[in-house]
């Protein structure tokens, strides 16, 4: 009985030893800090599709290390036919995606952190679904900033549950 005990013990701690080693180097392999004006993007990633997935998530973590807020207005990728900057909030009981007119406000002194299931920029019309292993270019642009190019690494969906392309208002793909 002892022996089955050990053995158990051990599955477990090899389990748990796996899982934090998996999401440390998930946390490893999002894209290296980038600063542009008073704010720093950290943590950036896309989602990996499925083939045939015309739209997807980008997800990073702005912080405006300045005195007054900023706006990101626009992004783009030549991977993308156009990107919009999304929220998601639940209607009648239903979560949609909605994109955020006049952009995202990022208040000085804060984080703004965009996330699954949460905010997000938006790669709709998009050619080839994006394979894990590879990178996105993407530009993102600040009200005050200005623009900075980022290389976005795709990785497996982490959280939130997020499935592009359906229960989205507001944007061309409804």
């Amino acid at each position: 009985m002892r022996r089955y005990y050990l053995q158990f013990a051990a599955a477990c701690l090899l389990t748990a030893f796996s899982l934090v080693t998996g999401l440390a180097r998930s946390e490893d392999m999002k894209s290296q800090p980038v600063t542009v004006g008073d704010l720093e993007i950290t943590s950036g990633w896309v989602r990996a599709m499925l083939p045939g997935q015309p739209a997807g998530g980008g997800f990073f973590i702005v912080t405006n290390k300045g005195a007054s807020a900023d706006r990101l207005v626009a992004a783009s990728s030549e991977k993308a036919g156009h990107m919009e900057i999304h929220t998601m909030e639940i209607v009648n009981d239903v979560m949609v995606m909605r994109p955020i007119e006049g952009g995202l406000e990022i208040p000085a002194g804060a984080t703004v952190e965009l996330k699954p299931g949460g905010l997000h920029v938006m790669f709709m019309d998009v050619a080839e679904p994006y394979q894990e292993g590879t990178t996105v270019p993407v530009t993102l642009e600040f009200e005050k900033a200005g623009k900075v190019d980022l290389q976005l690494p795709v990785l497996k969906g982490q959280g939130g549950g997020m499935q592009h392309g359906a229960a989205h208002t507001g944007t061309s793909m409804n």
